[in-house]
């Protein structure tokens, strides 16, 4: 919508923009792209952004849609920003990639019918309790610095130390997706990514950086999965080094 008081102001009409999610707020994004397209004269190019989306968000549902309940691993995202850098008990009940997957993600209350706040901070014995197969790290948390944040607590706390997942190696690195604001391209690499970890005869044609890179592509013109990667120690999509 405009913003008439900037409008009289400076006498420029100023676009008010809710930029929404992929989630349950898939329509307020999709209304965003439409005023952006009007706006700029780009109604194609936001008709194929929004069917690209939906495109993704279809092929990972139909890939896991038929996966028993009893085969789904327990998981859990760690480290993920909000509102700057986070230790390993920052969490997101409603993790979009794992929602995307039909992942088991412990950090969700399925009574709640998620109407839960979109972060949240687990305590480190829940964490324990719950032992899930597979930890996820967001590397964002790298940004606390070498001696804090997720990646040193997985390397050097006990606690952690005695979890499933680390002593099976199962622990991997995904990009970060929200600082602020959200990176839609990452949190759709991430999906695939992590559906591979979990369900690899379902993504058994996937490659995961060659996929991201699909998808940045289509959406910024060129391939940037190692430059981003780069950016956060080349350790996105690989295991987490634990030692």
């Amino acid at each position: 919508m405009i913003h008439w008081n900037s409008l009289k102001k400076t006498g420029i009409p100023v676009i008010i923009l809710d930029y929404g999610n992929l989630g349950r707020h898939r329509n307020a994004l999709f209304q965003s792209l439409h005023i952006m397209a009007e706006v700029l004269d780009k109604r194609e190019r936001a008709e194929h952004v929004i069917a690209f989306f939906d495109g993704l968000i279809a092929d990972l549902q139909n890939r896991t849609a038929e996966i028993p309940d009893d085969n789904r691993p327990g998981c859990f995202v760690g480290g993920i920003a909000y509102r700057g850098p986070r230790g390993f008990q920052s969490t997101e009940p409603i993790y979009p990639p794992f929602s995307f997957i039909n992942a088991r993600n412990l950090a969700r209350d399925p009574s709640l019918n998620d109407r839960v706040l979109p972060h949240s901070s687990i305590a480190k014995e829940k964490i324990v309790v719950w032992d899930p197969a597979y930890l996820f790290l967001d590397l964002s948390t790298l940004q606390m610095g070498g001696k804090a944040g997720g990646l040193y607590e997985l390397q050097t706390d006990r606690a952690y130390r005695l979890l499933t997942a680390v002593k099976s190696s199962r622990v991997y690195a995904v990009l970060p997706y929200n600082w602020y604001s959200q990176n839609f391209g990452s949190i759709m690499a991430n999906a695939y990514f992590i559906g591979k970890m979990l369900y690899p005869q379902k993504f058994a044609d996937i490659d995961p950086p060659a996929r991201a890179d699909e998808i940045y592509t289509f959406l910024v013109g060129k391939p940037v999965f190692a430059k981003m990667n780069a950016a956060f120690g080349c350790l996105a999509f690989q295991p987490v080094p634990l030692d």
